[in-house]
C-alpha cells in the first residue's frame, strides 16, 4: 500500500480527533478533588460524574454506533467533536453538580460518535511499510490527549484564580483545532450516502481475535477508570501531596509512558503485546497499593510509568486485533462494538471503586479494582492465540461481509 500525503494527512486529522476525545475524557481529573472540597462531594459522587461519561457513550454506541457507515467517517467525527465542544462549554459554565453530569454526558456522546470512525480512518490510512500500526497510532494519540488534559488541569487548578472552570476554556480551543483538521478529511460521495436508521453494532466473522482485542481494550479502560476516576484524590489524600500541578505531572507521566510504549507496541505481534501489557498492569496495581500504604511519591511515580506502559500494550494489541478482524466497510461499526464493551467495563469499575472508596476507603477500592484489571487482562491473554491472529492471506479485505452486516449480528455485552 502506497502511503500518500493525503493518507498521511487523514491519519493525522483522525489522530487529532482521538487525542481530543481523550483530553475531554480526562479534563476534570485534577478538578475532582476541588469539586469535592468546595461542593462537599463524596468520592462516590465524583466517580458518578466520571461514570456519566461512559454511560452516555454506551447509549450513543448502541443507538448510533453504525452512523459512520451511513454518513461517512468525516461527518461522524465532526458531529462528535461538536458534542465534545458542548460538553466543554457546559463544564466551563457549570455552577452545580447537575450541570457536571450533563457536561460529562455530552462528552460521552461526542466520544461515542467520533472515536470509532477516527480509529477506522487511522486503520484505512495504512503506512509506508505496510505494517498495521493502528493500535500504536491510536494509543499515541490517546497519550497526547491525556498528557494535555492532566498538565492543563494541574496547572489551572494550582495557579488559576478560577480552578473549577479555567481548564475547560483551553479544551474548547483544542476542539476548534480538531474541527479544522477533521474538516479536510475526505468526504463521502453523495451516491454513497444511505438513509440512516438505528442498527445493532457489528460483530465480525473472526470472533476469537475480536473477543481477545475487546478484552484487552477493556482491561486498559478498567485501568484508566482507576487512574482517571480516583488518581488525583489518591495522590492528595493517600500519598498526601497537596500540590495539584505536581500531581498532574505525576499522572501525566503515565500518559507519556503510553505514548513512548506505543512506539514499541506497533512492532510487536498482538499476542505478545497483550501478554506484556497484562504483566505491566498487574505490576502497576501492586505499586499503587504499596504507594498508598507507605505514602510514597516515588512509588506513585513508578506506578504511573509502569501503568502507562501496561495500558498502552493492552490497548494497542487489543485495538489492532479488533480492526484486523473486520472487513473495511464494517470496520467503524466493529471498532465501536469493541469500544462499547470497554466502556461498559469502565463505567462499572468507576462506580464500584467510588462506592467502595466512600464506604471502606481508597485502599479497599484499589484492591477490588486491581482484581478486575487482572481478570480482564488474563482473559485477553488466554483468549488470544498466535493461530487466532488473522493471517495475511485472510486479511479483513478478503473476508466475507455477509456475516458482518450490523443488522445480522449484535455484539452482546454486559458488565
Amino acid at each position: 500500500m502506497t502511503f500518500t500525503w493525503a493518507a498521511r494527512g487523514s491519519r493525522w486529522a483522525a489522530a487529532a480527533a482521538v487525542a481530543l476525545a481523550l483530553w475531554a475524557s480526562a479534563a476534570p481529573t485534577l478538578v475532582y478533588p476541588v469539586y469535592a472540597a468546595q461542593w462537599h462531594l463524596t468520592t462516590a459522587v465524583t466517580t458518578t460524574v466520571f461514570a456519566a461519561y461512559p454511560v452516555a457513550l454506551i447509549a450513543t454506541l448502541l443507538l448510533l454506533g453504525g452512523l459512520a457507515e451511513t454518513v461517512g467517517n468525516r461527518a461522524a467525527i465532526l458531529a462528535g467533536l461538536g458534542f465534545l465542544g458542548l460538553g466543554g462549554l457546559t463544564f466551563l459554565l457549570a455552577p452545580n453538580l447537575a450541570l457536571l453530569l450533563v457536561g460529562r454526558a455530552l462528552m460521552g456522546v461526542g466520544v461515542g460518535l467520533s472515536l470509532g470512525p477516527a480509529t477506522s480512518v487511522i486503520a484505512a490510512a495504512g503506512s509506508d511499510d505496510d505494517r498495521d500500526r493502528t493500535g500504536a497510532v491510536t494509543a499515541g494519540a490517546s497519550a497526547v490527549g491525556l498528557i494535555t488534559a492532566l498538565l492543563v488541569g494541574g496547572a489551572t487548578v494550582q495557579f488559576s484564580t478560577n480552578p473549577l472552570h479555567a481548564g475547560y476554556g483551553v479544551l474548547l480551543a483544542g476542539v476548534v483545532v480538531a474541527v479544522v483538521a477533521a474538516w479536510f478529511l475526505r468526504r463521502r460521495p453523495r451516491t454513497a450516502v444511505r438513509r440512516w436508521r438505528p442498527r445493532p453494532l457489528a460483530a465480525p466473522r473472526h470472533r476469537r481475535p475480536f473477543l481477545a482485542g475487546a478484552l484487552g481494550v477493556s482491561a486498559a479502560y478498567a485501568l484508566g477508570a482507576i487512574f482517571l476516576g480516583i488518581g488525583a484524590q489518591f495522590a492528595r489524600d493517600t500519598v498526601r501531596s497537596d500540590d495539584a500541578f505536581v500531581n498532574g505531572v505525576v499522572l501525566a507521566l503515565s500518559a507519556a509512558a503510553i505514548g513512548a510504549t506505543a512506539l514499541v507496541a506497533g512492532r510487536l505481534r498482538e499476542p505478545v503485546a497483550l501478554r506484556l501489557g497484562a504483566a505491566a498492569a498487574l505490576a502497576a496495581q501492586g505499586l499503587m497499593l504499596v504507594a498508598g500504604t507507605t505514602h510514597s511519591m516515588p512509588l506513585l511515580v513508578a506506578y504511573s510509568l509502569v501503568g502507562g506502559a501496561g495500558y498502552s500494550l493492552l490497548f494497542s494489541g487489543g485495538v489492532t486485533l479488533v480492526t484486523r478482524s473486520a472487513s473495511p466497510e464494517h470496520r467503524a461499526a466493529t471498532t465501536s462494538s469493541a469500544y462499547l464493551v470497554a466502556y461498559l467495563v469502565q463505567a462499572a469499575v468507576a462506580l464500584a471503586v467510588g462506592r467502595l472508596a466512600t464506604g471502606y476507603g481508597l485502599q479497599v477500592a484499589l484492591v477490588v479494582g486491581s482484581a478486575v484489571v487482572a481478570a480482564l487482562a488474563l482473559a485477553a491473554v488466554l483468549t488470544v492465540r498466535t493461530r487466532a491472529v488473522i493471517p495475511e492471506a485472510a486479511a479483513p479485505e478478503a473476508l466475507p461481509t455477509r456475516t458482518e452486516t450490523p443488522s445480522h449480528t449484535l455484539m452482546k455485552a454486559s458488565s
